[in-house]
């Protein structure tokens, strides 16, 4: 059974995958402002610092910005789609009726009996975003292709700071060390 609003469904069959890429891109662009860059900066020098190579506080903030900016609402689907599975078993065709108003743009692929039940819920632009098996009794996240872009992005802007402050500090040390040694006088 598939539910959803027309929107999800069209996108994904006129095309769906340039959609879903130039969507990605678009919102990684707009996630990574000039003013996040030079917060990845400084925390990679703190971390370069401390000798530790993406430490939890950028780990943190990422996902935080990734979570604000970039990542589908999952919890409003899922939430709705846990409310369905639970009826799912006395009344699977309400159920129907009842989720294709509900979902507006987001799609679901909800299967199942009294036994076992899967479902998958879609982006509008019909991109896997969450499923759930009742044999695991869990929901699984898929990262859409906006989170893998940004996560990409934001390691190498990391990377890039972290090599850079480690260069400075090494240039530094490297650079006391024969003025430390020029000053010592030893005589035999």
């Amino acid at each position: 059974m598939q539910i959803g609003g027309l929107g999800a469904s069209n996108t994904a069959k006129l095309g769906g995958a340039s959609n879903i890429q130039t969507s990605a891109k678009k919102a990684v662009k707009n996630a990574i402002t000039d003013g996040f860059v030079k917060q990845i900066q400084t925390l990679a020098r703190e971390d370069a610092e401390k000798g530790i190579y993406m430490d939890k506080e950028f780990s943190q903030l990422r996902r935080a910005r990734m979570e604000q900016y970039v990542s589908p609402d999952r919890a409003g689907p899922m939430a709705k789609i846990n409310s369905v599975m639970k009826t799912l078993e006395k009344e699977q065709e309400r159920i129907k009726v009842y989720l294709e108003r509900l979902f507006g743009d987001y799609s679901a692929k909800i299967k199942g009996d009294s036994t076992f039940r899967t479902a998958e819920v879609y982006s509008p632009e019909g991109e896997l975003i969450a499923s759930y098996s009742s044999f695991y009794g869990q929901w699984t996240m898929h990262q859409t292709k906006a989170e893998f872009n940004f996560i990409t992005e934001t390691d190498m802007i990391y990377l890039q700071a972290f090599r850079e402050a480690r260069a400075e500090m090494n240039a530094a040390v490297q650079g006391q060390a024969p003025a430390d040694t020029a000053t010592l006088n030893i005589r035999a």
